[in-house]
């Protein structure tokens, strides 16, 4: 990629109070929520770079500034926005124009900044100057300037010239533009063409003679007639109109005007008769075919393009499809979106995600991934599979597989607690490797609160293999040192029917937790059946009423409550299950679940009154299904700012924050 933008810095202006964005995509697909600012993230770079902006515009109101700053424009706030430019180390041209800009050159590194501050002095109303007096100051006591480096004596007029940036507006008339001669990106293309004037004087002679032919009929004649005695009339005596029809100037020079781009060859179908949608890809592909040509031409060092919502009016598969060859082809490309289909194709690297908080909006990108090319593909098709919707998530809920993706909501809606409207997700990574959707949503990603579920596995498999749960938890530890540290006391950990196995073990798995890791006991299903248990055989005989089959199911449930697991009964429970198909009976069984009543399920399995508060210790006195409830109370902290129990006061203990998985 070449010359983009790397890096944004804006203070108090609208939506932020501070935001940086180091690492800025040189394609970049920003997402967030309505009114979070990613329009006035636009305005900002335009403030910078677009040359189309009157100086007039460059003057901020009082409703430019930063809501939440102390004074606003009348008490002296002031406004900065730092753009820097990178990926132009090869190209010589870019160097020399951007010269007064560097601040760096390993890689170089070009920095512009808009700067709107009061002025030292302020003008009077005799037109004199003089210090600011301690009244309210307004617009007209506030200076602008775009300046390049370090220098505010550095002009970026020169620059703006030849680093060319294009805002596309989201709610624009493609058709109108196009079929206007000065905004259309036609008019570019057509009069650079190097026309042969022979062609273009013999072409005009013709269409004179068309036009001439079609004034013989008579009653075009006529109608040319009525409307010179009616505008003679209206204009009077002097003002001389000869009002006459055709089709086209018959100036050569003018001639360029009147070409149309149509859609058959047969020259029938035109811009109006497209849809809305299909008129705003053809604008796109006209503009881009323009600024490649300009490029071409060296009448700029750059093409920088910015869209918003560029979704509006296009069929889901034109925009995957469209995206999908815009985000990896050609100049770089600035969108804004809604759309979860334009992201699912985004590349991994591309996404900004902004964050309206209580000091302002915040922002979090993706450039820096910190995973393999193999773990970013693979992320790639995760994202185009499920839609891209951890993207737009306040918080993620990190699950194995299909089960645990119907039976968290149906838990949290058994507790009243309404995922979709708190903006969390529970995401499948459909396997038990982790580590990439991390990394994706840690703290070098979108830094989205999230928590990982997974199985425990701590029963030895057919390899002899145990504690697969605590191991693959273990391995996410971002500290390298305790990570072996943990992997080797897992090691060393009693066998599971051993009398000190869970006083050894819990430790281990409370220190995940702290994390944001959850750690099971065995599966989902075994796990549940302790609290869950006539659920479950209930939620199978209306799937497979034979008696044999519900009679094992019903012996599982019993063995899971034992204090000595028989692995046998354990094994025909869950093959009984998985022969309906996990998924499926994860199904029915969370609709059963959400109907429970959980506060009182909560309270009779820790043994406690209706006085005594649900908040964490309780939950961790539900044995094996406990990990689940801690997990989906710490995301309740983290986007409800309240316990998971409706109407219970949250307890903010050890590893339960409001910032969850982080």
């Amino acid at each position: 990629m070449g010359l983009h933008i790397s890096r944004i810095e804006i203070r108090n202006f609208r939506n932020f109070r501070h935001l940086v964005i180091d690492d800025f995509p040189a394609h970049a697909v920003i997402v967030g929520e309505n009114g979070v600012g990613k329009s006035n993230l636009l305005e900002a770079i335009r403030l910078v770079l677009d040359p189309s902006i009157s100086d007039a515009r460059r003057m901020l109101r009082e409703e430019d500034i930063w809501e939440g700053h102390p004074t606003g424009l009348a008490g002296g706030a002031e406004v900065t926005i730092v753009v820097e430019l990178s990926g132009f180390d090869d190209d010589a041209d870019a160097k020399s124009i951007l010269s007064s800009a560097v601040v760096d050159v390993a890689p170089y590194v070009a920095r512009l900044t808009y700067r709107f501050a009061p002025r030292t002095e302020v003008s009077t109303g005799d037109g004199s100057q003089v210090q600011p007096s301690g009244r309210p100051l307004t617009a007209k006591d506030y200076d602008v300037v775009v300046f390049a480096g370090d220098r505010e004596t550095n002009d970026v007029r020169a620059i703006r010239r030849e680093v060319a940036l294009r805002v596309l507006p989201a709610l624009r008339d493609a058709e109108s533009d196009l079929s206007n001669w000065r905004r259309s990106p036609m008019r570019d293309l057509l009069e650079r063409l190097p026309l042969d004037p022979e062609n273009l004087e013999a072409t005009a002679s013709a269409i004179a003679t068309a036009v001439d032919q079609l004034t013989k009929d008579g009653n075009v004649g006529k109608l040319e007639g009525h409307l010179t005695d009616r505008l003679q009339a209206m204009f009077g005596p002097r003002l001389s109109v000869q009002p006459t029809l055709g089709f086209a100037s018959s100036k050569p020079d003018e001639l360029i005007r009147a070409v149309r781009l149509f859609f058959d060859t047969a020259r029938r179908r035109s811009i109006s008769d497209t849809s809305l949608g299909s008129a705003n890809v053809i604008y796109l592909g006209l503009l881009l075919e323009a600024l490649s040509q300009q490029r071409l031409d060296e009448e700029f060092v750059a093409t920088l393009v910015a869209v918003e919502e560029p979704e509006a009016h296009l069929h889901v598969t034109l925009q995957r499809h469209l995206f999908r060859y815009l985000l990896r082809t050609g100049p770089s490309l600035i969108l804004t979106t809604h759309s979860p289909h334009i992201a699912a194709v985004a590349p991994v690297r591309s996404f900004i995600v902004l964050r309206a908080t209580e000091n302002g909006t915040t922002g979090a990108t993706t450039a820096a991934l910190p995973v393999s090319s193999e773990e970013a593909a693979d992320l790639e098709r995760y994202l185009d599979v499920s839609r891209a919707e951890v993207l737009f998530a306040s918080a993620v809920v990190l699950v194995e597989g299909l089960a645990e993706l119907y039976i968290l909501p149906a838990l949290a809606e058994a507790a009243g607690f309404d995922l979709d409207a708190h903006g969390t997700v529970v995401a499948s990574a459909h396997g038990t490797d982790f580590k990439p959707y991390r990394a994706l949503l840690g703290p070098n990603g979108l830094d989205t609160p999230h928590v990982v579920i997974t199985d425990g596995d701590a029963a030895r498999d057919k390899r002899g293999v145990r504690e697969a749960g605590l191991k693959r938890g273990a391995k996410l530890h971002p500290d390298a040192s305790r990570r072996d540290a943990l992997l080797d006391q897992i090691a060393r950990l009693p066998e599971t029917g051993a009398a000190d196995y869970r006083t050894t073990r819990d430790p281990l798995a409370s220190e995940l937790q702290d994390l944001g890791i959850y750690v099971g006991a065995q599966t989902l299903e075994t796990d549940l059946c302790p609290m869950f248990g006539q659920e479950i055989i209930q939620a199978f005989k209306e799937l497979n009423s034979k008696e044999t089959a519900v009679e094992e199911v019903s012996r599982g449930v019993a063995n899971e409550l034992n204090a000595t697991i028989d692995p046998d009964v354990r094994k025909k429970m869950l093959k009984r299950i998985g022969d309906l198909g996990k998924g499926r009976f994860a199904q029915r069984l969370a609709s059963h679940i959400a109907q429970v009543d959980l506060d009182a399920r909560i309270r009779s399995e820790a043994q406690i009154g209706d006085d005594v508060l649900l908040d964490e210790q309780v939950l961790r006195r539900l044995g094996t299904a406990s990990y689940l409830f801690l997990a989906m109370e710490r995301i309740s902290l983290g986007v409800r700012g309240t316990s998971l129990l409706p109407g219970q006061a949250a307890s903010h203990t050890s590893g339960q924050g409001s910032d969850a998985g982080q």
